[in-house]
């Protein structure tokens, strides 16, 4: 079974301060980074990056110093996220039956993982790669602790995640769902009634989010390239 990898990537940064995809670490984006994995796994056949139309040239130098051997497509992302996912979908091979969404701010992605991903969502609806909470977790109002949360029970969402085409489709483009407010793809997918199970992830595979985000990345980069 084929997979479509769809890169939301026209996001503005704006609670970084710039655009942390273009961030970058030896001469390399994080952008190419987060893509790169993919590129390398077997059931994977085709990549789309869905960015800013003012970021479509600068991308395509990227993939030009890149020169993957695996088709790497750029379509024009929209002001929100599912906007830029909805237009990727719509230019993705309508052959592959599994889509598979990452975001372009988490450059420490593995292969292993996208492929045990990926193989969990052909026994499921989606899959979400997620890892368990080890912070105590408080619900709070006006800064007032109103209960503890069992943290047994918590796991914190990353990407990838993997959908069954048939259904991240009918959800993303059902105008029952067009003014529902989500953060990712699997909330809307649960919202519609369907399963979603979670595949164990790093605790590496951080989303770059703000400055103390890119701190921290650059020291697992460091770690991982032995500077």
């Amino acid at each position: 079974m084929s997979v479509s990898v769809i890169i939301p990537a026209a996001g503005k940064g704006e609670r970084f301060g710039k655009k942390k995809q273009f961030l970058h670490y030896k001469n390399k984006s994080v952008l190419m980074y987060a893509i790169s994995p993919f590129v390398f796994c077997d059931e994977i056949n085709e990549v789309i990056i869905a960015v800013s139309k003012d970021d479509k040239n600068q991308v395509n130098d990227y993939l030009k110093v890149a020169n993957f051997k695996k088709k790497v497509s750029i379509v024009e992302g929209g002001l929100l996220r599912q906007d830029s996912v909805k237009n990727a979908i719509k230019c993705s091979n309508k052959k592959n039956q599994i889509i598979c969404i990452h975001d372009c701010a988490r450059p420490f992605i593995s292969k292993s993982l996208i492929q045990k991903a990926i193989k969990k969502c052909i026994t499921s609806d989606a899959v979400v790669v997620a890892v368990p909470s080890t912070d105590t977790l408080k619900e709070t109002k006006d800064l007032k602790i109103k209960k503890t949360i069992d943290r047994d029970k918590i796991w914190k969402a990353q990407t990838p995640q993997v959908f069954k085409r048939s259904i991240i489709e009918n959800v993303l483009f059902d105008l029952k769902y067009e003014n529902f407010f989500y953060t990712d793809e699997s909330s809307l997918v649960e919202q519609a009634g369907y399963d979603v199970s979670i595949v164990e992830g790093s605790p590496l595979n951080i989303k770059i989010t703000t400055k103390d985000d890119w701190l921290l990345a650059k020291a697992i980069f460091k770690e991982i390239y032995n500077d």
